[in-house]
């Protein structure tokens, strides 16, 4: 089985936009699990593996109930993670490294 963050993007995506429901995503993530204990499974790109994971795990449990009618997780905690699991680390890496503007350097002198 090969995973990758943007199949990953979409399951969010498609929780938070109706197309999918959660009862889905968790049998897609818990598909995911199941595979990983029995099987090989490829992570696209590899070295985002843990997060892709985090991500998957995330998704397995998405359908958790605190009352009847009520999911434990929100649509604003589904986003929240969805951003901070699977997106987060790529937004740390934008904001760890500012980018880089040419300016011009003043210099001073002094004359005797």
């Amino acid at each position: 089985m090969h995973v990758d963050v943007e199949t990953v993007r979409r399951v969010f995506e498609g929780v938070l936009s109706g197309s999918i429901s959660r009862e889905q995503a968790d049998r897609w993530a818990y598909a995911v699990v199941r595979q990983e204990e029995t099987d090989v499974v490829t992570y696209s790109p590899a070295r985002e593996r843990e997060r892709i994971w985090a991500s998957v795990m995330y998704l397995y449990g998405v359908d958790t109930m605190k009352a009847p009618g009520q999911y434990l997780h929100s649509n604003d905690d589904i986003s929240e993670a969805m951003n901070t699991k699977l997106l987060g680390e790529i937004a740390d890496s934008k904001a760890a490294m500012p980018p880089r503007v040419s300016r011009p350097v003043a210099v001073a002198t002094l004359s005797p």
